[in-house]
């Protein structure tokens, strides 16, 4: 184990599937760096649609925070997650 996994912790408003929760971790550990959906998927093993649909359950739940990066030509780049900071009310859920 990584010594952020035994300290992260999520305000979660329910309970969250292991790929969310890998998702979190992912995000924690490597925050501020760019990531593709793509890249996620690859990591934890799942497909680009389950990532795509999870991410946007998490950022809808308050939990995940979207840096969306463009490039000079107005293209989409690779996007930045970070931990959202909001949901300080929610039930406190320790990644494990």
């Amino acid at each position: 184990m990584s010594e952020t996994e035994d300290k992260v912790i999520v305000y979660a408003p329910r309970r969250l599937t292991k790929t969310e929760r890998g998702i979190l971790r992912y995000v924690a550990e490597h925050e501020g760096e760019p990531c593709t959906k793509g890249e996620l998927a690859a990591v934890l093993g799942r497909n680009k649609k389950t990532i795509d649909r999870l991410v946007s359950k998490l950022k809808a739940d308050g939990m995940l925070a979207v840096d969306y990066v463009w490039d000079d030509n107005g293209g989409q780049r690779a996007n930045v997650y970070r931990l959202a900071s909001e949901g300080s009310s929610l039930v406190a859920q320790v990644l494990s």
